[in-house]
């Protein structure tokens, strides 16, 4: 009987050790891609952009020429958004006076300042009262005589 023969693989065959390869055979002369791919993040778009593109598409369409395309690919977007952007300013949802996802109106910085008006009134009267109270603590102190404490009288000289 003819002895049994192992068959050893080593990693630079493409295999880790006999197990299958987790990858493709690593190539000793390549170097990893340094290139980062940035994260994707959404565009938000505020109400005055919206209807400074429908303008500026206005405008273009009198041209004709390709020249609404051309403008959009610019700006990177389609044309369904024009068409329902359109459909929002004509049903009256889409006017100046409408904010934007992250624009804070102008009545709720009012409120907000009114809010911390009265927060600062709150916090100095209540600052009068501990002022009143330290300089009444102080002025009893003194009729008291208690900031000045009498020496001890020792039991030798009486």
């Amino acid at each position: 009987m003819e002895p049994l023969k192992l068959h050893v693989t080593t990693g630079s065959e493409g295999t880790e050790g006999g197990r299958r390869p987790t990858g493709g055979p690593a190539d000793p002369g390549s170097k990893p891609d340094p290139e980062v791919v940035p994260k994707a993040t959404r565009r938000y778009l505020t109400v005055t952009y919206k209807l400074t593109v429908l303008d500026t598409v206005a405008a273009l369409r009198e041209r004709g020429q390709g020249a609404v395309g051309a403008y959009l690919r610019k700006e990177g977007l389609y044309y369904s958004s024009i068409s329902a952007w359109e459909k929002q300013r004509d049903q009256g949802l889409l006017t100046r006076t409408t904010k934007g996802p992250r624009e804070k109106s102008h009545d709720a910085l009012l409120a907000e300042n009114k809010h911390l008006r009265r927060e600062l009134e709150k916090i100095q009267k209540r600052l009068a009262k501990t002022e009143l109270i330290v300089e009444l603590q102080k002025k009893l102190s003194a009729i008291m005589d208690l900031d000045e404490p009498k020496p001890a009288v020792r039991s030798d000289e009486r």
